[in-house]
Order: C-alpha cells, then structure tokens, then sequence
C-alpha cells in the first residue's frame, strides 16, 4: 500500500519536470529568434551592394555558437528570426523562405563540421583545432547560406545577373567574419564556468574596457581611414587584455573593437556622402 500511494507522486514529479524542460526549451527558441531577428536587421541595415546582402552579418556566429552549444534542436529559432527580417526588409515570400533556409542550413552544418573536425565546443582550446574551426566553421559552412540565398534571389529577379558575384561574394564575406569574431566569445564564454575576479581586478577590467572606448573615439573622431596608423594604439590595450584576462576576454574584446570599428567606418562613409542601403 505504501509504495502505491508513492508511485503517483514520482510520477508526477517526473511530469513536472518533463513539463519544465519544455517550457525551458521553448523559451530558449523564443529568445533565439528575437536575438537572431535583432541581428539580422542590424546586419541588413549595413547592406550598401544589395538589400539583403551585408559584409557584416553576426547572426551567422550566432546561429553556429546557438547549434553548438544548445544542440540543433535550435533550427526552428534561426528560421524563424531570418524569415521575419528578410521578408519584412526585401524580396518575397519565396525568397525570404529560401533565405532562412539557408542560413538555417549554415548554422547546422558548421555545427556538425565542427563537431566532426574541430573538437566541437573545445574548438579554441588546442591551435590545430582552431584552423580546421576557421577552415570549416567559417570558410565551408557559409558557401551555403551564401550560394542559396542569392541564387534565390536571382532566380526571383532581385538580383541581376552581372552582379552575383559581386553579392555572392559580400553575403559570404559578411557570413565568414560573422563566425569568426561572434562564434568565439559565445562560445568561450558558454562552453565553460566564468571566472572569478577579485574587486582589484574588476576595476582593471573596467579601467581596460574605458580604454577601447577612449581610442575608439580617437581613431573615429572625424578623420576615420585618413589616419589609420592611429589604430595600431589598439594593439598594447588587447595585449594588455589578453596577457591579463586570457582567451576569453581577448575574444570579446575582439568582438568589441570589430563593433566600434563598424560604428565608426559607417560614421565616416555617412559624413563623406555615402548612404547605406537599407
């Protein structure tokens, strides 16, 4: 009698937790999707070759660390956000579905070459692996989302022929450099327990950080591309990062010079008369 009155509450335990980790996983597609939605118009704002091509696209190390570290059961989330900003961005129906599709297909094929070739989330751990993660993570993978989306794109004829080479090859650059300095800090920073930073350290991190900012402000303050020599005041600020604050911090200091600097080279384009596309 007593251990059938404790089988229901087991039961039911069990229940209650199967139901949480769905709830849980339904969250994370929804936040996925917003995150990767955000991104992509962010990306797509920067388009100057065509509308739906940007030589800056983070969403694609986005979907790679999201497949990587969640497991591709994420998909629905990068089809989902893809879809909604390119079809309310350019194109149809068919080409935003041809589009998501293949962004979709980036993210589950650089994760599973990763996976196969570069150790899978240790991918930064060892330099051999971090080659073969450049090599397939960023160089193979993004043929795909490249190849579909601007073949659809021509075959629906918003991209004219004589130019496909030219938007080929920008959505593919703008793909690559987006695993390459996305993927890493997600990654790093997901596949590990952060660290813990004494108070004197934290202020030497915040002292590090102001630093990036002050010179981001030099470099870009009106002369841009004129005196690029004074980018190179960069380098001793992420030695300093690296030698004091490891891999980690390095990635994401990676990622916010690659930010200030798309801030400040757009501000510069804007100021000498150039217009985004979008």
């Amino acid at each position: 009698m007593g251990s059938a009155h404790r089988h229901p509450s087991q039961y039911d335990r069990v229940g209650s937790k199967l139901r949480l980790h769905r709830w849980r996983e339904a969250g994370l597609v929804v936040l996925l999707a917003i995150v990767y939605f955000a991104t992509t118009k962010l990306g797509l704002g920067l388009a100057r070759v065509h509308a739906n091509a940007s030589p800056v696209w983070p969403p694609a190390g986005i979907a790679l660390a999201a497949c990587l570290l969640l497991g591709h059961r994420m998909w629905p989330a990068i089809a989902l956000g893809a879809f909604v900003a390119n079809v309310t961005t350019a194109g149809s129906l068919a080409t935003s579905a041809a589009i998501a599709a293949g962004n979709t297909l980036e993210g589950l094929l650089g994760a599973w070459l990763v996976r196969r070739y570069a150790n899978g989330v240790k991918a930064l751990q060892r330099p051999r692996d971090i080659f073969r993660f450049v090599v397939v993570g960023s160089g193979l993978s993004t043929l795909v989302s490249a190849t579909v989306g601007v073949t659809s794109l021509t075959l629906g004829g918003f991209v004219q022929g004589s130019a496909y080479a030219q938007v080929w090859s920008t959505w593919w650059l703008g793909d690559a450099m987006g695993v390459l300095v996305v993927a890493p800090p997600l990654l790093l920073w997901g596949a590990g327990r952060a660290p813990m930073w004494r108070r004197l350290l934290s202020v030497e991190a915040a002292c590090l950080g102001l630093g990036y900012i002050l010179t981001g402000i030099l470099v870009f303050r009106g002369v841009g591309v004129v005196n690029a020599p004074i980018g190179f005041f960069w380098i001793p600020v992420l030695v300093w990062t690296t030698y004091r604050f490891g891999q980690r911090a390095a990635a994401t200091a990676i990622l916010g010079l690659s930010g200030i600097t798309v801030l400040g080279t757009l501000r510069v384009a804007l100021r000498s008369g150039g217009q985004p596309l979008c």
